[in-house]
């Protein structure tokens, strides 16, 4: 028996891109070349998302609470984390998050918050979403093994 779009979501996905793509068709890496990112989905509809420049630095302080403006701006504009509810449209393929807690606290609470599926398979998930005027941000992940 063929498993349902829903029970084919489930599980831990490993990042193997993260795009930026201009209406012109210009490609760059969100977080850059080696980014690494995770998501995993739940059978009860939750979900956790990591993602993350290799290069982020090292806090010289040691704690977050006193990194220096550069070390923060450079931890915050190269990384994202949140977490929360999913629910997945088996028809439209549209996945809808209820955004729980975000390191960017704009995603919070925001129902508007979609993923497009493309591509959906045992071993590979795909999704799209509208970034910022005329950027789309496509990501690309792999089952964990």
């Amino acid at each position: 028996m063929e498993k349902s779009p829903k029970d084919t979501l489930v599980g831990t996905w490993v990042q193997v891109s993260l795009d930026t793509v201009s209406a012109d068709g210009t490609r760059r890496p969100l977080y850059g070349e080696n980014a690494k990112g995770m998501i995993i989905y739940t059978s009860n509809g939750y979900f956790t998302l990591m993602q993350a420049s290799v290069d982020l630095p090292k806090l010289k302080s040691g704690l977050p609470s006193k990194a220096t403006p550069e070390e923060a701006k450079a931890v915050i504009a190269n990384s994202i984390a949140y977490f929360g509810k999913y629910s997945l449209d088996e028809t439209s393929m549209v996945l809808s998050l209820d955004i729980q807690a975000s390191t960017f606290a704009n995603l919070t609470g925001n129902p508007s918050e979609k993923r497009n599926v493309t591509s959906l398979t045992d071993s590979e998930l795909k999704f799209n979403r509208p970034f910022v005027k005329d950027v789309t941000l496509e990501a690309v992940f792999k089952r964990a093994e």
